[in-house]
């Protein structure tokens, strides 16, 4: 009798202990940072204080010969700073961004003048003859590639006389990867689903961006089919798995959130239901926390920071497009602010191997769908 009185006490409290763990998940506010101008200084500077940054510098193409034997700037003169060629290039989004937001920003001339330098006619048209070469032609595939027709969309979505320009510029590298973009998904026989810049999902999100801003329908057509083929089936994505341990994409909710921009909402939610576990099941608590970061100057395990504006946006996100569920959506928005939070309060101790890059991750963040 005494066993039955202290196993109903130790299950009634087990229950209880339960509830108030889900009480504490489920924060009805789910409020994120503001991106307000004094927080904007901060993180734009960052980038500009890389993009014409020399060095360290890590080279993604092969030398054929001897003539490639010279230094980086030269190749490609308009993206050659922030640690890499992609991170030159989103460095570039994210002061377009926040010069489109705050017009009248105490570092507005340091941009434009950034901006002007680096994505002149001469220096677009090096990168473009970069890209003909036979051995460019799976350089920053698809991550750059993506991040580039992103920049283009803002520039071309700006109302500005600068700006316009420097669209013009950029257009025959973004017609021309976008035609690559297309070729190489006819060839792919399957997605790639790592947490780093191969993430096929990821870059297709980026480049449903630019579509909805810019007319590509060849371009749109091919992501569209490419996803339904792949993706459409899949159930029970391993968010247990996640994250590795140098991830900054959550591959799951990366392609949540793509395949949120192609289905309706209806469609959407059908399949989200057999594709993330339930917010209250052991496999989805993985991605309540953000990651624990041990180290955060070192490049690799510093991913983790990005990840936690990653795992941010893409819940904000998938909670939109959300129907019916004010549990779930209250639950995601909650996850979202804790992790874009704790990875702003982080970012600014990674040192330049974090720096280099996680601006883009912290703006693109907080002004997700602005």
């Amino acid at each position: 009798m005494k066993n039955n009185i202290f196993y109903f006490f130790f299950f009634t409290l087990s229950i209880l202990s339960c509830k108030n763990h889900d009480d504490k998940l489920i924060n009805k506010t789910g409020e994120m940072p503001s991106l307000d101008i004094t927080m904007a200084e901060k993180l734009v500077k960052l980038s500009l204080d890389c993009v014409n940054k020399k060095y360290p510098y890590k080279i993604g193409y092969r030398f054929q010969n001897e003539k490639w034997v010279k230094p980086h700037y030269e190749i490609t003169p308009s993206f050659y700073g922030c640690w890499d060629w992609h991170s030159a290039v989103h460095g570039h989004w994210t002061m377009v961004k926040i010069l489109k937001m705050f017009p009248d920003i105490s570092l507005k001339n340091e941009i434009r003048l950034k901006l002007k330098n680096n994505l002149s006619k001469e220096n677009l048209e090096k990168e473009y003859s970069f890209f003909q070469n036979e051995f460019a032609k799976g350089f920053e595939r698809t991550y750059g590639w993506a991040w580039l027709l992103k920049l283009y969309s803002e520039l071309k979505s700006w109302d500005d006389k600068d700006g316009i320009k420097w669209a013009k510029n950029l257009k025959p590298l973004v017609d021309l990867l976008s035609i690559r973009t297309q070729s190489f998904l006819e060839n792919l026989s399957s997605p790639l689903r790592p947490g780093t810049h191969a993430n096929s999902a990821f870059s297709f999100s980026l480049m449903l961006d630019y579509i909805n801003e810019v007319e590509d329908e060849k371009l749109k057509n091919k992501i569209n089919e490419f996803s339904l083929k792949y993706f459409l089936n899949d159930i029970d994505c391993p968010v247990d798995y996640e994250p590795s341990g140098t991830d900054f994409l959550s591959p799951c909710l990366a392609e949540a959130e793509m395949m949120s921009k192609i289905l309706n909402n209806k469609e959407f939610n059908n399949w989200l239901k057999n594709f993330l576990p339930k917010p209250e099941s052991k496999k989805f608590s993985s991605i309540v926390n953000p990651p624990i970061v041990l180290d955060p100057k070192d490049p690799g395990i510093g991913h983790l920071i990005g990840l936690m504006f990653h795992r941010a946006w893409t819940l904000n996100k998938i909670a939109a497009s959300i129907d019916g569920d004010k549990e779930k959506k209250y639950l995601y928005k909650d996850i979202a602010s804790k992790h874009a939070k704790k990875g702003y309060n982080i970012m600014f101790d990674s040192g330049y191997g974090g720096e280099h890059w996680l601006a883009t991750f912290a703006v693109y963040c907080l002004t997700y769908d602005n």
